[in-house]
């Protein structure tokens, strides 16, 4: 495997042993099997592929909860959906945006989607009502599987 400038130092096991979950990083990797035969570029658009795919997800669970809320956890999940969602289309556009090789515009895409996950938490901190454990743990996994894509734009940064 090699990254953009035709070395190999960037392995899949490397990426995520400098991920927060490196279980989950090596999980989500082995179960793309586009990830056997790419560079750096291409771990990066993967991990940036299945950040997006689990903060839609979290937009599901977020509008499934909305189903019955009311008051200001109605309100506060309110919030989270559209978080979401911006956060699901950021991830989206910034795959687009690596295809084109600016890859600092890369990492601040990441960055700014996973600005918008942590905005969804951020709201239920202030007061109660708690954020739903379902939510916060899907809400962890958005960061934990966001962060392998800012380390892949890094090092392609680099």
């Amino acid at each position: 495997m090699c990254d953009a400038n035709g070395s190999n130092k960037y392995s899949i096991s490397f990426i995520c042993s400098k991920a927060p979950n490196p279980s989950l990083c090596l999980q989500a990797y082995n179960s793309d099997p586009r990830s056997q035969n790419v560079d750096l570029s291409g771990l990066c658009q993967i991990a940036i592929d299945f950040s997006e795919k689990s903060a839609r997800q979290t937009l599901n669970l977020v509008n499934q909860l909305l189903q019955n809320a009311k008051g200001v956890y109605g309100n506060r999940l309110q919030d989270c959906a559209f978080h979401y969602l911006n956060c699901a289309n950021l991830f989206n556009q910034t795959g687009k945006i690596l295809q084109s090789g600016d890859f600092q515009k890369t990492m601040d895409g990441v960055n700014g989607a996973l600005a918008e996950s942590a905005n969804c938490d951020a709201g239920f901190i202030k007061s109660p009502p708690k954020e739903p454990n379902e939510l916060q743990q899907s809400s962890v996994l958005v960061q934990q599987l966001g962060v392998v894509a800012v380390l892949t734009a890094t090092w392609l940064i680099k």
